[in-house]
């Protein structure tokens, strides 16, 4: 298993997941946090699971039950997390 590190703009993006849903729906807002870190610990174990992004070293991958992509790179020997994003954005201009 890889060590698993989310970039700070990673980091970023969860947190306004959060800001935006908390108000409209708490348990959602929650939801949207455990699956995104559940799918971080899996791609930790089985970081070729991803599709790789064209002429990229960046990876993604859905975040289950939910409309977010994990955007990824194994990084010296660590699984970083470099984004999280809407798939319905155009989320090749966050990498």
């Amino acid at each position: 298993m890889k060590a698993i590190r989310w970039s700070r703009e990673a980091r970023a993006d969860l947190a306004e997941i959060d800001v935006y849903f908390r108000p409209l729906n708490p348990d959602y807002a929650a939801q949207i946090g455990r699956k995104a870190i559940a799918a971080s610990r899996f791609l930790a174990v089985h970081p070729g699971a991803g599709v790789m992004l064209q002429d990229r070293s960046i990876r993604k991958w859905r975040v289950q039950g939910t409309p977010y992509l994990l955007l990824y790179r194994e990084d010296e020997g660590q699984l970083r997390i470099v984004r999280i994003v809407h798939a319905a954005r155009d989320w090749t201009n966050f990498v």
